[in-house]
């Protein structure tokens, strides 16, 4: 039965060795924000609530600055990045539906990044997870809600 025995170690050892592979300790979310734009690598912070007009060819912007120590540094040095990611839902009919998830590097121990949605009315969620999808939160906050109303009609003519 030597066989079996240094099967089972062997494909325990792998298995630890690839869930510590891919676990993001020490990733820390240091501000996060909805934007209508990104200017110098600063958002242009929206409210939880925002007209669609006020949202340049109707994108929403999620932005967020992040610190990572200890073996999420080890990460970056060893692989050159670690992966983040937005994820986008929707409510639909009292569900959040996953409408889209945009992939970040984080590069550095301080990174700041950001990605955008082209969205409709409606109430948003962005959650924040680490590649080993677990939410990356500020300080007690792990989703962050933001509703989109219709934007204003323009009159068609000159107002009188």
């Amino acid at each position: 039965m030597f066989i079996p025995v240094f099967f089972l170690t062997c494909c325990l050892n792998l298995s630890i060795s690839l869930s510590i592979a891919h676990a993001v300790k020490d990733l820390v979310l240091l501000d996060a924000s909805f934007a209508s734009q990104i200017v110098d690598r600063h958002p242009s912070r929206v409210p939880q609530s925002a007209g669609l007009d006020s949202l340049a060819d109707s994108r929403l912007w999620f932005w967020v600055h992040v610190s990572c120590t200890g073996e999420c540094a080890e990460m970056i040095e060893a692989k050159g990045h670690v992966k983040l990611f937005l994820d986008w839902y929707l409510e639909e009919d009292g569900v959040l539906r996953k409408q889209k998830s945009v992939s970040l590097g984080v590069k550095d121990t301080k990174w700041r990044s950001w990605g955008a949605k082209r969205v409709t009315p409606g109430a948003w969620v962005v959650v924040v997870r680490g590649e080993d999808s677990q939410w990356v939160c500020l300080k007690s906050q792990c989703d962050f809600p933001i509703k989109v109303k219709e934007g204003k009609k323009k009159a068609d003519g000159p107002s009188q």
